[in-house]
């Protein structure tokens, strides 16, 4: 179907497999079925209308979407059923994205380990990029870097010992304990 547009594309890929979900849903909560097929049909048209490259779980978006949707006809209708009210349930569509405090500190901890990072010796470095970003094994290591496999594990270690010494540093004082025993522990390994 060379003819689809990339977002009918994604859509049929994306959402589409989902529709029995949100029209169960739909029906569950306005309580007749011509209702509920418009009330999905317009939240893919909604869908449709935001950025939907963005969305990294657009069954979960679609379904907060008919709820909205289903919120607004409540608020426009004058009388609604207790049932149908009931049914708006808000840990029926649980967002599980991380809150904006987490992200802050996720993002946070990688600047730090990025820094960390810049400042390990270049092989070091080099081996932990290899092997920790990019998944490659200590044998594939070696040969890449001209080195045996047995200085790749040793640069690892040093490398790992360093990373664990530096954020240990930057560890709050309730988590100073069990910093402490991470990297003693890293030590160890480091040692081997």
């Amino acid at each position: 179907m060379a003819w689809l547009r990339e977002a009918d594309r994604w859509f049929q890929a994306a959402v589409l497999p989902h529709r029995a979900v949100f029209r169960a849903y739909a029906r569950r909560l306005i309580g007749d079925d011509a209702e509920a097929d418009d009330l999905v049909q317009e939240a893919y048209g909604r869908v449709l209308g935001c950025d939907w490259r963005r969305l990294e779980a657009p069954e979960r978006f679609v379904l907060r979407v008919i709820r909205n949707l289903a919120v607004e006809r409540f608020r426009r209708a004058r009388v609604v059923s207790i049932r149908q009210i009931d049914a708006l349930d808000p840990d029926i569509v649980a967002d599980e994205a991380p809150d904006p405090l987490a992200r802050l500190e996720t993002r946070d901890d990688l600047r730090h380990v990025l820094k960390a990072l810049g400042t390990l010796p270049p092989q070091c470095r080099k081996v932990l990029v290899m092997r920790k970003l990019q998944g490659l094994s200590p044998g594939e290591i070696a040969v890449r870097m001209g080195l045996s496999v047995s200085t790749v594990e040793k640069h690892l270690a040093k490398g790992l010992r360093l990373l664990t010494e530096e954020r240990a540093r930057r560890e709050i004082p309730q988590a100073e304990i069990r910093s402490r025993e991470w990297v003693r522990s890293a030590r160890k390994v480091g040692r081997s």
